[in-house]
C-alpha cells in the first residue's frame, strides 16, 4: 500500500500523497509500529485519531492551494517518548497560533464545531511544536511512552513483605 514506507529500528517514514481513503490504511501500519514497539493500544489510537484529524484537515484546507501535495509522517521511539512528525507542502499553518481555540461553552446543539479537532490533537500530545522547513510545514507531536499494563494490581506486584 505504501511502497515507499521505510522502517528501520525505532523509526517509521511514510511518505504519501493525501487522501482521506488512505486513514485506514495507516491506521494499520500505525497499529503495525504499536505492536512492535510494546506502546500501549490507547496511546496509540490517540496518534491514529490526531493523523486522522491532521491528514482530513491537509484535504480539506491545503490540497486544494498546492501544485504536488504531499506528507510524510514519521513515527519515532525515542526513549520515554514516542514522537509524531508530520511535514506537508501545503501553505504555512501553525496550528498552535493559527487556530483559535474552540468556543466549548454552552449548549452543543448550538455552537460551532470548527477547531474541536485541533483542540483535541493538543489535548492528546504532552507536547506541540510547528516550524516551517524549506518551505514545508513540521507538526512534532510527543507522547510520553506509558508503561504497558501488566494486569495485576499495583500491590500484586510489590515485593513479598516475609
Amino acid at each position: 500500500m505504501f511502497p515507499n514506507a521505510s522502517s528501520e529500528g525505532d523509526e517509521l517514514r511514510l511518505p504519501l500523497v493525501p487522501k482521506v481513503s488512505l486513514l485506514s490504511s495507516i491506521v494499520d501500519v500505525v497499529e503495525a509500529f504499536g505492536e512492535a514497539h510494546a506502546i500501549p493500544p490507547q496511546q496509540i489510537f490517540l496518534v491514529n485519531l490526531e493523523i486522522d484529524e491532521l491528514i482530513t484537515n491537509y484535504v480539506r484546507y491545503s490540497v486544494c492551494k498546492v501544485a504536488r501535495p504531499r506528507m510524510q509522517l514519521t513515527l519515532r521511539v525515542t526513549g520515554d517518548k514516542l514522537v509524531l512528525v508530520i511535514l506537508d507542502t501545503g501553505p504555512p499553518f501553525n496550528p498552535l497560533t493559527d487556530a483559535p481555540e474552540p468556543d466549548l461553552s454552552g449548549d452543543i446543539d448550538r455552537r460551532s464545531m470548527g477547531g474541536v479537532g485541533l483542540h483535541l490533537v493538543r489535548s492528546y500530545c504532552d507536547r506541540m511544536e510547528h516550524e516551517l522547513v524549506g518551505g514545508c510545514n513540521r507538526l512534532t507531536l510527543e507522547h510520553r511512552l506509558q508503561p504497558p499494563a501488566t494486569g495485576e494490581p499495583a500491590d500484586a506486584r510489590s515485593e513479598d513483605p516475609r
